[in-house]
């Protein structure tokens, strides 16, 4: 369990800033993301496997010629999966159908073709709400999320008494339209009797081409061993990197879409719920977008510097950190982090909680309500590296952290923005100076800061005795 990367994925299986919970598989459940990139853009068991017939028309139009129609030949494709006995067997034989020709459309925007046809699972409403209610109930844990909880009220990103266990469920529940399953290796669909809707299309293809490159490049097992033994910024980076390569995938289907289906789409996006969704903060809803807006961007400049090969070429050497997916000339030069030792502080009778890494995007979140956004993006883009311990006992939380700028000025930056921060958001009360740096202990939360040339200690308690105590071990 992580505190920091956010709530990377509550999309993808279950919720994180390494700040919440990092998916402990790539899951990836389609829903507000690409109804969001839609608007951008427009202003049952043990069936067996059904045999269908795709014929797909191509139309490209040249300058100045007419417009010429060619046929692509049948093809006849065996698609393996369940579907759920209450739904008209003639429904699914129809949405096969329409998956097959979305299988064929997933291959021409990504430029590589299906090793197997993917399983697909056609539930209707009723098993569909369950089976994500049971990937909910395995993957959040409610105690663990109270003290993230808690976490996030000390730093002030929070409000205090937020139940962040019920704001993921009502999450989930409001934005998942289908999703790929990378333990199972299945699509998961709700029914849909009048088929698929022009934005379920483009739901669908996003998950196929999750679907599709899990095939070639193996990712999923390689992001669960990040999610286990990584920081936390380097599973946000590739999540990035899985799902710019989806997200751009999708848009170049959508280029091929119609006017009127175009105009569907985005109407259906315009009226979808999201009502949940905005009542989270701000940072919330930007984590949310990061691995497809920020992973889209990343993927866009590596596209048009080598083509899709240099996607391919990614997943064998994926972006390490989200410095490399903010800034995609430190992903080609595989500029590192800086060294810096792992915290051994630790405190009696507390549970180490969790072990991490911020990231610049983490500190962009931090400071997101803070400082003005230029100013916030500036003071976390000279991150060189930093690690952190979060400790809890009961309803008590309390972090010490380690960071390194790229250079003396970088970290003053990072600290002048985070005594804004401190003043701002965190109720600390007034500053005192001590040992070289602030001292916060009249508020009910206790907070020190301390940068030393190029470094900087923070130290974060909800119990001051533990603040103390903590910055003790670090001799600052």
């Amino acid at each position: 369990m992580y505190a920091r990367r956010l709530i990377v994925a509550f999309l993808e299986r279950s919720g994180s800033l390494r700040l919440v919970h990092q998916p402990q598989t790539l899951r990836s459940f389609a829903g507000f993301v690409l109804v969001f990139s839609l608007i951008a853009a427009a202003c049952s068991p043990g069936a067996d496997p059904t045999t269908t017939t795709a014929t797909l028309d191509t139309t490209t139009t040249v300058a100045e010629q007419d417009t010429t129609t060619t046929t692509v030949p049948e093809v006849s494709i065996s698609v393996p999966g369940t579907a759920s006995e209450s739904i008209d067997p003639t429904i699914v034989e129809e949405m096969r159908a329409e998956l097959v020709e979305l299988m064929v459309e997933a291959e021409q925007v990504r430029g590589i073709p299906f090793i197997a046809t993917p399983t697909v699972v056609i539930l209707d409403d009723a098993e569909f709400t369950q089976r994500v209610a049971d990937l909910i109930a395995e993957d959040l844990d409610e105690d663990e999320l109270a003290v993230d909880s808690a976490f996030f009220s000390m730093l002030g990103m929070l409000s205090p008494g937020t139940n962040l266990y019920t704001l993921l469920i009502d999450l989930y529940a409001e934005q998942v339209a289908g999703f790929y399953d990378g333990d199972t290796q299945e699509m998961v669909v709700p029914a849909a009797p009048d088929g698929f809707t022009p934005l379920q299309e483009i739901t669908v293809l996003h998950e196929l081409v999750h679907a599709l490159t899990d095939q070639h490049f193996d990712f999923n097992d390689d992001y669960q061993t990040l999610i286990d033994d990584g920081t936390g910024d380097d599973a946000s980076a590739f999540q990035a990197l899985i799902e710019g390569d989806a997200t751009r995938s999708q848009f170049v289907f959508m280029e091929g879409m119609s006017p009127l289906e175009a105009v569907q789409a985005a109407t259906e996006a315009l009226s979808y719920d999201s009502s949940v969704l905005e009542t989270v903060p701000a940072w919330m809803r930007a984590d949310l977008m990061f691995p497809y807006k920020q992973g889209l961007t990343f993927v866009d400049a590596i596209v048009s510097a080598g083509g899709l090969a240099a996607v391919d070429d990614a997943y064998q050497a994926p972006p390490e950190t989200t410095e490399q997916i903010l800034d995609v000339a430190k992903y080609e030069r595989r500029e590192q982090p800086r060294d810096l030792a792992l915290l051994t502080v630790e405190l009696d009778g507390w549970d180490l909680h969790d072990e991490a890494t911020f990231g610049e995007w983490g500190w962009r979140l931090i400071l997101n309500e803070s400082v003005l956004p230029g100013e916030a993006t500036q003071a976390a883009a000279g991150w060189g590296n930093d690690t952190y311990r979060v400790f809890s006992r009961g309803g008590e939380v309390a972090m010490a952290l380690s960071y390194v700028g790229d250079s003396e000025r970088d970290a003053e930056e990072l600290a002048d923005a985070l005594i804004a921060h401190i003043r701002d958001s965190i109720n600390a009360g007034p500053a005192e100076e001590s040992g070289g740096g602030l001292l916060y202990r009249q508020g009910s939360v206790y907070s020190f800061i301390d940068r030393i040339d190029d470094a900087l200690y923070w130290i974060v308690s909800t119990d001051k005795a533990a603040g103390e105590d903590l910055r003790l071990q670090l001799g600052i």
